[in-house]
């Protein structure tokens, strides 16, 4: 996303996202609020602000970090606006163009990060490996690099915006029983065989691009980015959408991670836009699940741990200690078994059994049953993780979650899509 001047206002930007945000979770275990001043106030999505995490960093660092799972909108709106209620937030490079411009996080000299050497160029040069596409979209790599006063430059340089951590490569997640076949395209999202069995994400930014896939996949319109749509490319998306709307095509609109759950444990779906965990939260329920690897290509996202401008002295040692606690492997290693990947692929794997690092990261049939990070059987002995290795999978990002220029126009749109 390139914004322009102008475009749009950080408090329109706010107001619009609230409309449609998602509040993310993780089966069943959301970090607690931060209550003590003491120590560090972590804030993020639940995926990332976990109690065992939380628990695991305050035995290990000596100090004490608390952690709060907030909605994707009042998410964001704290960390633009109260970046004086936390010391760490677990955010997203998708929200830089507007999280940079703010200066509310301060520059990350990389040289206080013990493993920097060994972060992967997924976040550094925008690939995974030397054949991998860069993808649409806000990439990661475009709003990795500041310099000493916060400001993106190209890089590199010592100074980052926030470490890069937790990330994955979303898609849809399907029922195979309810499907009658593997779904290995985003345009089965819009095929009218699943009409009245389909869900889709009700975050706008998020939502038009799994719907532009869809339309892409179709042959029906080549979008010039997808991650930075057009007015008439998103009338064109819309005016596309609405009549399937009206027709009864889409059964759901899901706002949090726990209803898209409840919608295929429920049978009222058999597809739907879908998040990694939540497909372990499924087969935790005993309803098959499988996460598709679209030929298209997947959409990306990617998480990591920025520093609030107002934390200072102690507070900041502690911050740098708690990055460098999570880059060593343990937290990795948990959120592995929910399906994300981590910048050093290496010390996620010194806390992998070799059955779970063959299974989520390499790609291998599972050596045994695998647990979720909370101990539930959810990947069964000789499953195989579609999409296939953490490389395989990262080789083919089709377009990265983003803020587009025309994010008013966009979401007024999508509401009228959805009251349609």
């Amino acid at each position: 996303m390139r914004v322009q001047q102008g475009k749009w206002s950080r408090r329109s930007f706010l107001k619009t996202t609230a409309a449609g945000v998602a509040a993310a979770g993780v089966v069943g275990n959301f970090a607690r609020i931060a209550e003590a001043a003491d120590g560090l106030r972590s804030i993020g999505l639940g995926v990332s602000e976990i109690n065992e995490i939380q628990d695991k960093a305050t035995k290990e660092l000596g100090f004490s970090v608390s952690g709060q799972a907030m909605g994707y909108g009042d998410m964001f709106s704290k960390m633009l606006n109260q970046n004086d209620q936390y010391e760490i937030a677990e955010g997203y490079y998708n929200d830089m163009d507007v999280m940079l411009p703010a200066k509310v996080w301060q520059p990350i000299d990389t040289k206080k990060i013990k493993d920097w050497d060994k972060v992967t160029n997924l976040t550094k040069t925008g690939r995974l490996t030397p054949e991998s596409s860069i993808g649409q979209g806000d990439a990661p790599y475009l709003f990795l690099w500041v310099d000493e006063q916060g400001n993106k430059v190209k890089g590199p340089s010592q100074y980052i915006s926030m470490c890069p951590a937790f990330h994955n490569a979303d898609s849809i997640g399907y029922n195979p029983k309810a499907t009658g076949r593997t779904i290995e395209s985003w345009g089965e999202l819009l095929n009218k065989d699943f009409k009245g069995k389909v869900a889709l994400l009700n975050v706008p930014q998020i939502g038009v691009m799994d719907a532009a896939m869809a339309i892409e996949a179709l042959g029906l319109k080549k979008f010039g980015d997808k991650g930075n749509m057009t007015k008439p490319e998103i009338d064109f998306l819309i005016d596309y959408l609405i009549p399937l709307k009206k027709a009864g095509h889409f059964r759901a609109f899901w706002e949090n991670f726990g209803q898209s759950v409840n919608l295929m444990v429920n049978g009222e779906v058999a597809l739907e836009s879908m998040w990694s965990p939540a497909v372990a939260a499924i087969q935790a329920e005993g309803v098959p699940c499988v996460y598709a690897f679209p030929k298209e290509g997947m959409r990306g996202w990617h998480g990591g741990l920025a520093i609030s401008a107002k934390v200072k002295g102690k507070q900041l040692d502690q911050a740098y200690e708690y990055i460098n606690w999570w880059l060593a492997g343990w937290p990795a290693a948990f959120v592995a078994r929910q399906g994300y990947y981590h910048s050093i692929p290496e010390n996620a794997k010194k806390f992998l059994a070799a059955e779970e690092w063959d299974y989520w990261y390499d790609g291998k049939p599972a050596g045994k049953d695998l647990a979720d990070p909370f101990g539930t059987i959810i990947i069964k002995k000789g499953d195989v993780r579609t999409g296939g290795s953490y490389w395989s999978r990262y080789s083919k990002i089709a377009v990265w979650n983003s803020l587009m220029d025309e994010n008013d126009y966009l979401v007024k749109r999508w509401t009228e899509f959805l009251t349609a």
